[in-house]
This record gives structure tokens, sequence and C-alpha cells, in this order.
């Protein structure tokens, strides 16, 4: 089974939650991804112990067997890939970077357009360095 876990930063942590499991949301916080895995893994564990097994789907899965995907919002992003530059990425995607760091400082939120822009620039930069060969 796959569950995709969205992503935020808030207040100085990452927060994570799964938003499509039946009648439960379960949220959790930390400092690295790894560790908001393992978090939710022990709610989910919990939930199909106690609660998820009224649901068919949800009787046989072993926990240890789930695999994420990941969402994330902005600021989480550069957070978690801090080696990426928020002016860089803003230059690839023809957004002015001033506006983007207001996206990743939360004071500002990009439109749907907006984020799709931000998302190909990431997306075109992995394809480059995957092209890259050092001598």
């Amino acid at each position: 089974m796959k569950l995709t876990i969205i992503i935020e930063k808030s207040e100085g942590e990452l927060w994570g939650r799964i938003e499509n499991v039946p009648d439960y949301l379960p949220v959790t916080s930390g400092t690295t991804i790894e560790e908001i895995e393992q978090n939710l893994r022990e709610l989910l564990a919990d939930y199909i112990e106690n609660e998820g097994n009224a649901y068919s789907e949800w009787r046989s899965i072993k926990v240890s067997d789930i695999q994420f995907d990941h969402v994330y919002d902005l600021s989480a992003f550069f957070e978690v890939f801090d080696d990426v530059k928020v002016a860089g990425i803003a230059r690839r995607a023809g957004i002015n970077p001033s506006l983007v760091r207001h996206y990743v400082a939360g004071s500002k939120y990009p439109s749907p357009q907006q984020a799709k822009r931000l998302e190909s620039a990431i997306h075109e930069l992995g394809d480059k360095l995957r092209e890259v060969i050092l001598a």
C-alpha cells in the first residue's frame, strides 16, 4: 500500500499528515522526514489494531509494508532540501525571487499555476543534475 504524506513546516519543525485513511487523520511532527514516517507508522499501527479492521482493505495491511510518497509545501521543501537555493529555482521558473521568498516564509501563498511552475523548475533541475558526469 502506498500513502501520501503532506509535509509542512511550522514554527521550526516539520509536520506530516495523511489524509486518505478512512475516518482518521494521522498527524505528527518531527525534525526529519524519517522521524515523521516512523511516527506515522506507529499511529497507523495503532489505528489498524484498534479501528482499521472495520474496513476490509485495512485488515490485512502490515505497517512495515506501507510505502510513502511525499508532498511538500514550499517552506518544508526548502527546509528539507536546503542545498537547493530559492533564488535559483525562482529564476528557473521565471518568478521573481523575492516573491518566492515570501512564499517560503509563508507571508504570501502561490497560486496553483505559480506552484506548478516552481514544481516544474525543481523537476527540470533534477533532470539536469542526472545528466552530470564528473571528470
